[in-house]
């Protein structure tokens, strides 16, 4: 560290960056231990995860760092969202397996959870009723919105707001709310998109959206623009899952 930086590092900066830290982790670590905690996926335990991660985002506010959503980046996010969904789905369509079975089987078995490394993604257990838990028809829809809106809003922006937001840019130094957002650091990046991809059981497909997510934010200067694309693309695995039956991916 240097003596400028020593001399720049007040008392209240340290205080400031402290408080910044934790806003940023603590909705995110919260989420984690409610996943771990809850047990069995159920259409109540979503519940209760979505009302706890809006409470956290309320109390926490990290958005307090940031500039407001600029409209004029709408556009751009809608388009990533929509991309990352259609690369996500894309190789494990039924289109997909149709037309390219034996690519489609190779992604499954070596691109989709990385504990089970060579082996074909298991069927999903179904409950008593023969549905899956988050199927609206055992839920019923009061529930599934509420896991709509988890899924889309709350963990949307718990996660931009932890890899973006705070990995990203705590990795490039301290205080980490005064990096540049803008500024495009590709180790940083990489290694926020491994992160991000551990997270997932798509890991590929984690890997490759963490990239446009980050990419998306320096590119806008705007985090809100990576929490909306984030939204759109949750919003639509809700959506297919629905639509298909292919839960594993919501």
């Amino acid at each position: 560290m240097s003596a400028k930086t020593k001399v720049e590092w007040t008392p209240e900066l340290d205080k400031e960056n402290d408080k910044a830290v934790w806003v940023h982790t603590i909705p995110y670590l919260a989420w984690l231990l409610m996943m771990s905690l809850l047990g069995d996926p159920s259409g109540t335990h979503y519940a209760i995860q979505t009302v706890a991660g809006i409470v956290l985002l309320l109390i926490c506010r990290p958005w307090r760092w940031y500039t407001p959503l600029k409209l004029k980046n709408v556009p751009l996010a809608l388009a990533v969202g929509l991309l990352v969904f259609i690369f996500w789905v894309g190789l494990e369509s039924e289109f997909f397996k149709s037309a390219f079975p034996k690519i489609s089987e190779f992604y499954d078995r070596y691109f989709v959870e990385l504990m089970k490394f060579g082996k074909l993604r298991e069927p999903l257990e179904m409950g008593a009723n023969g549905l899956y838990h988050y199927d609206p028809r055992t839920t019923g829809w009061p529930l599934f919105w509420v896991h709509m809106l988890g899924t889309t809003l709350v963990i949307g922006a718990i996660e931009e707001f932890f890899f973006r937001g705070f990995v990203y840019r705590w990795m490039q130094g301290s205080p980490f709310f005064q990096k540049d957002i803008g500024r495009l650091d590709n180790k940083m990046c990489i290694l926020v998109a491994v992160l991000f991809a551990l997270e997932h059981n798509e890991w590929l497909m984690g890997f490759l959206c963490g990239l446009m997510f980050t990419w998306l934010m320096v590119k806008t200067r705007d985090i809100w623009a990576a929490v909306l694309a984030h939204a759109v693309t949750n919003g639509l695995l809700g959506w297919y899952a629905v639509k298909t039956g292919a839960y594993w991916f919501w």
